[in-house]
């Protein structure tokens, strides 16, 4: 009967605005949840039914149900933080975690990480954040997308190229009375090598150096004009503390790394021909010093002088010594050199290049322009920061600044499909697709935003007003029963 029907029209609309009055409460509830995405329930009707009209056939409707409940993926607002580990996306996409018990995946938009005692990156849950280790050195992530762990230490690195520039004083008269003689005999010897400034030399300039273990050492280049002629020629001897030089030698050479001529040019610029910097003595690997050495021995394959230094114990000796420590020195010019052999060697030097910060023979007061060396000691982690790649970057008490890792995010074709498995956490389903992953900024993903966090979408405005409209039709359809066994009370009075 109709009536009947219109009963059950009525419980059914009892039913789905009840369910739609939970939706508006999720998200009313979830208004200042980060990442949270507000959804949204709709309707649909239900099949009619047909009845026999004087027109035909016709159809009357059996009341409504609800077709779905779905998020709407739209941007959120964000809302500054103070932290660097929390994190918020900008477009597409979703962090990816996983769960270190069972190894499950899950996706999420809410970028509120910590480091635990392990150096995981986690969310509040313990779910280990996912992305690639990075390559240190080279600036790139390396191998599949992993648990992220942040290093509390940054270990030392060995010094393996020196840049010094100095201006040599074009006035200067030369020689010193006894030019660059070194003794580093006796125990223990002079850390200078007996040298002293105006007998033995005319400037020096020194830096620190780092040794594998982070031990530093220092690194003295003396220079002195090689005659009273202006013709532009300095020798320049490479030296460190004798105290320090374990290589074995016990010979006044003891502490001496490299020994040399520079010749400039009238423009004061070191000359480009290929004579221009000549090595005249020189530490070989197996800790011996040599004079005439070849080629090879102190240049580069790369266009660089270089030199050999024992800061630790001498072992075997020779290139496979862990001890051994090659060092390359730029004084401002780069040669363009020739190569050869199976293993690739330097055969000649073709010319030498001035470059931008370089050594030069002015007539000003000698000084040093500038120097640099690329070794560190040991260091502790003090900050984090994460750029708009995703790519996180650690700053170390020792002054290194060192890339650890790059963030995985997600998408999906149908991320209203995904199912929601609590804790602002999302699971694929067949529905949604697989998950399309990739770095910020590729595959059509959203980019990362540092000290900041996605607010929540629920719009408490429009809650409230579709929490109106939902109790309206509530109450519409209690009505609709309320009649409906009115109607029905009537028509069983009628026998009486």
């Amino acid at each position: 009967m109709s009536l009947t029907s219109s009963l059950y029209s009525g419980v059914n609309g009892l039913t789905i605005f009840g369910n739609a009055m939970q939706v508006i409460g999720d998200n009313i509830s979830n208004v200042n949840t980060t990442g949270f995405k507000a959804s949204r329930a709709t309707f649909q009707d239900i099949m009619a039914q047909s009845i026999n009209t004087a027109r035909g056939g016709s159809q009357v409707g059996r009341g409504s149900a609800m077709a779905d409940v779905a998020p709407i993926f739209q941007q959120g607002s964000f809302e500054s933080t103070s932290s660097p580990t929390d994190l918020a996306i900008a477009g597409n996409g979703f962090f990816v975690v996983k769960n270190p018990n069972t190894g499950n995946t899950y996706y999420t938009r809410a970028g509120q990480f910590r480091t635990d005692q392990y150096g995981n990156l986690v969310n509040p849950a313990g779910m280990r954040v996912q992305g690639w280790k990075m390559d240190p050195d080279k600036a790139q992530i390396v191998g599949a997308p992993t648990d992220i762990k942040i290093s509390s230490t940054s270990p030392p690195v060995a010094t393996k190229k020196t840049t010094v520039a100095v201006n040599l004083d074009s006035t200067t008269v030369g020689p010193s009375p006894s030019p660059l003689t070194w003794d580093g005999s006796g125990t223990p010897a002079d850390p200078n090598g007996k040298m002293a400034q105006g007998t033995n030399y005319q400037y020096s300039t020194s830096l620190n150096v780092y040794d594998s273990l982070g031990n530093t050492h220092t690194i003295t280049i003396y220079f002195d004009k090689a005659d009273t002629n202006a013709d532009g020629k300095w020798n320049f001897l490479v030296a460190m503390n004798p105290n320090e030089d374990q290589s074995g030698d016990t010979n006044p050479s003891r502490g001496e790394l490299m020994k040399g001529q520079i010749t400039f040019n009238a423009q004061g610029n070191i000359d480009s021909s290929n004579t221009s910097i000549t090595i005249t003595g020189l530490r070989d690997n197996n800790g011996e010093w040599i004079t005439s050495p070849a080629i090879d021995q102190y240049m580069d394959t790369n266009g660089y002088l270089k030199f050999n230094a024992y800061f630790l114990p001498k072992t075997t000796g020779g290139p496979t010594d862990p001890a051994l420590q090659t060092i390359d020195l730029d004084l401002g010019t780069q040669a363009q050199v020739t190569t050869g052999g199976t293993t690739p060697a330097v055969t000649a030097i073709d010319k030498w290049n001035t470059e931008a910060i370089t050594t030069t023979q002015y007539a000003a007061r000698s000084s040093t322009i500038f120097y640099d060396q690329d070794g560190f000691a040991s260091g502790f982690l003090e900050t984090l920061s994460v750029d708009n790649d995703g790519k996180i970057s650690g700053s170390y008490s020792n002054g290194r600044i060192v890339p650890l890792a790059q963030l995985e995010l997600a998408r999906f074709n149908s991320p209203t499909d995904l199912s929601k498995a609590g804790g602002n956490l999302w699971q694929q389903t067949t529905a949604s697709g697989a998950p399309i992953t990739g770095p910020p900024n590729t595959n059509g993903l959203g980019s990362v935003t540092a000290n900041a966090l996605e607010q929540s979408t629920v719009d408490i405005g429009t809650e409230f007003v579709r929490l109106i409209t939902t109790q309206r039709a509530f109450q519409a359809n209690s009505k609709l029963i309320t009649t409906t066994d009115q109607m029905l009370s009537e028509l069983l009075n009628m026998k009486q």
